[in-house]
């Protein structure tokens, strides 16, 4: 037999299998369930306890500037000549004084250390200021004029009084600041109108005395009079110089024509001859010959040689058009102006028109003329000439006079018109700074009344929008971290007392944890099944292990083939299933054309009935004699002491009537039934009483070629069962193994 060393086996230690442990835990899955409830349990509990909320309440401000309440704003707008305007631009206060650096300062202005005091005094509250500070935040909305307000309590109550109260205070502050900023503007806008009106009684005097002095009524009016009395005098001047030129040119051609006509006819009168060498012509056709060529050479000479009225045309052209310009002349007097000026022009014959007509005059003036008839005619053109003369004298006259008129009254406008700008720009400065001195003083006024009727009415920068009340749901809480903080604390304490426990549980589980904590072979591992008539051999039902059996015999029986192959099935202690797995057993071999013996070797006394009595075909099992009786010599013949069972290749010796000592385990008599048995059966499995119990078993492992031990789990500490397995080492019998039973399902690998 292959015996372990004493040695060896005493200082071995007994480690831990770690997937059993796994698997206990899994076992024990209720027992984590339960911890875990109670740990969220207590968790609550200490939340509730030791935890505290935060809750955060918030009041909302709308920021408008008192410059809002004075709703205008006045502007003067002043122009040279049009007089000053004053307008007032509505709301312009408001948009001007909207920017988001004041309101900064403001959300500055909240938490400064005497409102956190004035919040301390007020609620009675017995908190530093850095804690007050650090529960008070101030915000703005981006690009907008509302400030939130917030504050965090451990109540709702507490958070939404301590923002209404630090506003309160805010406000009250913000409110002087207000008060006092109206009494500065007011007292500055009365300096303002003070000075603007004494200004204005000054520039009032001066404009008097400026429109006494130089008998100005209304500046505008008499300019634009000046202006175009002028404009006409300068027409008519220019007018009237023409016609006096015109007039004396024509004076003087007709002298000229009246002399050359005297001179003439003395050189007639001079001449003899008084024939009229011409083609044939009378002396009256010659005399009005000479007229026509006369008139035609006085008009073309007149149209040529008249620059004055070339002169005239043109510069009544010109006025025409200046006048135009301004305004002062119609279009259409200013086209027949024009109209006038280009005829003349057109009217201007050439030079050799005029010498043809002198050269034909000429030849009828060197003709002889004789008869009273050319006598006639020259003292009638000579009496047109003075009558023309005459006229163009009269003429000259009333144009000289007209001028002389018209240049007095010019000279005596323009006197007046010289110093026009200089009155112009001083009576527009002076009215111009009285009306802007005016519209100042008046707009001063009307904002000084509404500053003061802001003054007497109650007013704020900030008007309040929204109230903080009491929150619902806090902000934030340790609450919920302390009950998971707990819960795990709590869970992770009872994993570990459960852990420990099972850690401390040195009860065999598994096949593994055997192997580990028994360090010998592990032969067959078999579940645990609560119904044990489902594990006994019977002829109406399989067992539910007899296939484990199967692969348990089979390399039993090839480690031991002679015949009347002896095993020994025992256990520690009670109750391990040692009846159950030598009556499976020999159920295997039986089906396997074995004859087999199945011995109950318990022979001790004993309440428990025999476990292989179903097993037996006499229908009353207690009928008959047992292996106490043969050992006692009660019985002579072993073959009485054998009973067939319902198994197939099965008989059994079962233990009946009275226990007798075991000291007959060891007689000759018993090694002799031994002797005979193993000649007339090939498999004999004897079941021996606990090793702890008594020492039985160690005799029986005498007559045993091995030793079956079999183990229940959840039964003995490692340490009891490694004795009794010491014990069985140091026989004589080959120990094969443990046959592990009642393994819980999860354990089983």
């Amino acid at each position: 037999m292959a015996n372990e060393p004493v040695a060896a086996k005493e200082s071995f230690h007994i480690p831990l299998e770690l997937r059993t442990i796994i698997k206990s835990l899994r076992m024990r899955l209720w027992v984590l369930i339960v911890i875990a409830l109670l740990s969220a349990v207590t968790g609550v509990a200490a939340a509730l306890l030791l935890g505290d909320r935060q809750y955060e309440a918030t009041t909302v401000l709308y920021y408008a500037p008192i410059e809002s309440y004075v709703s205008d704003t006045f502007r003067i707008y002043q122009s040279v000549g049009s007089g000053t305007e004053l307008t007032y631009d509505q709301g312009t206060g408001l948009m001007e004084n909207l920017n988001t650096t004041d309101l900064i300062d403001y959300v500055n202005m909240v938490k400064i250390v005497t409102n956190l005091e004035e919040l301390r005094r007020r609620l009675s509250l017995e908190s530093t200021l850095e804690e007050l500070g650090s529960s008070i935040s101030v915000d703005t909305a981006w690009d907008s004029n509302l400030m939130f307000i917030s504050s965090r309590a451990d109540r709702p109550k507490d958070a939404a009084l301590k923002a209404n109260t630090i506003r309160d205070i805010f406000l009250e502050n913000s409110n002087r600041m207000i008060d006092q900023d109206i009494e500065s503007k007011i007292a500055d806008i009365t300096l303002q109108y003070e000075t603007t009106a004494a200004d204005l009684e000054k520039a009032q005097q001066a404009f008097a005395a400026f429109t006494r002095t130089h008998g100005i009524r209304e500046i505008e009016t008499e300019a634009a009079q000046y202006t175009t009395e002028m404009l006409a005098l300068e027409s008519t001047l220019a007018r009237t110089k023409s016609l006096i030129e015109t007039a004396q040119e024509k004076v003087d051609k007709i002298k000229q024509e009246i002399a050359i006509q005297q001179e003439l006819q003395e050189k007639a009168k001079s001449e003899q001859s008084s024939q009229i060498v011409s083609d044939n012509l009378t002396a009256e056709e010659v005399a009005n010959r000479i007229q026509l060529l006369q008139q035609q050479i006085e008009v073309m000479q007149t149209a040529k040689t008249d620059p004055v009225e070339e002169r005239r045309l043109k510069n009544a052209m010109v006025v025409a058009e200046n006048g135009y310009v301004r305004g002062i002349v119609t279009r259409s007097e200013f086209e027949q102006a024009k109209y006038e000026y280009e005829r003349f022009l057109a009217q201007k014959s050439s030079d050799a028109e005029l010498e043809a007509v002198q050269k034909q005059l000429e030849k009828l003036l060197s003709s002889r003329i004789t008869s009273t008839t050319e006598s006639r005619t020259e003292n009638t053109y000579e009496l047109n000439l003075q009558t023309r003369l005459l006229e163009s004298e009269l003429q000259r006259i009333e144009a000289n006079a007209e001028y002389q008129s018209s240049l007095a009254r010019y000279e005596e406008l323009k006197g007046k018109y010289v110093d026009l700008p200089l009155l112009t720009q001083e009576y527009t400065r002076l009215s111009g700074s009285m009306a802007s001195l005016e519209a100042a003083a008046q707009g001063l006024n009307k904002v000084l009344k509404q500053y003061n009727l802001i003054k007497d009415q109650p007013h704020s920068d900030f008007s309040v929008v929204s109230e903080a009340i009491s929150p619902l749901y806090p902000l934030e809480s340790n609450r919920r971290l302390i009950a998971i903080a707990v819960t795990m604390l709590c869970f992770l304490l009872g994993f570990t007392v459960l852990l420990v426990f099972i850690a401390l549980d040195m009860r065999i589980k598994s096949a593994g944890d055997a192997r580990q904590k028994l360090q010998v072979p592990i032969l067959q591992a078999l579940s645990f099944i609560r119904k044990k008539t489902q594990l006994i051999p019977s002829t109406e039902a399989e067992s539910a292990h007899i296939e484990s059996y199967r692969i348990l015999c089979r390399p039993l029986r090839e480690a031991h083939p002679n015949p009347g192959a002896t095993f020994l099935v025992t256990s520690t202690t009670q109750g391990e299933g040692k009846s159950t797995v030598a009556s499976n057993i020999a159920t295997v071999f039986g089906r396997q054309d074995e004859r087999v013996l199945l011995i109950d070797a318990q022979i001790r006394k004993s309440q428990q009935p025999t476990p292989f009595a179903a097993f037996l075909i006499d229908e009353d099992p207690m009928v008959g004699d047992g292996l106490g009786e043969y050992l006692s010599y009660k019985v002579f013949d072993h073959q009485q002491i054998i009973s067939p069972t319902t198994l197939s290749g099965v008989d059994v010796i079962v233990r009946r009537g009275e226990a007798v000592i075991p000291d007959l385990l060891q007689s000759a008599r018993m090694r002799e039934l031994m002797d005979n048995l193993k000649q007339q059966y090939s498999v004999i499995i004897m079941e021996g009483p606990p090793v702890q119990d008594c020492v039985d078993s160690d005799i029986l492992a005498s007559y045993a070629d091995s030793i079956l031990f079999v183990t229940a789990c959840d039964t003995l500490k490692p340490d009891v069962i490694q004795r009794a397995i010491r014990r069985m080492q140091h026989t004589k019998a080959h120990f094969e193994g443990i046959i592990l039973t009642k393994v819980r399902q999860p354990y089983l690998d």
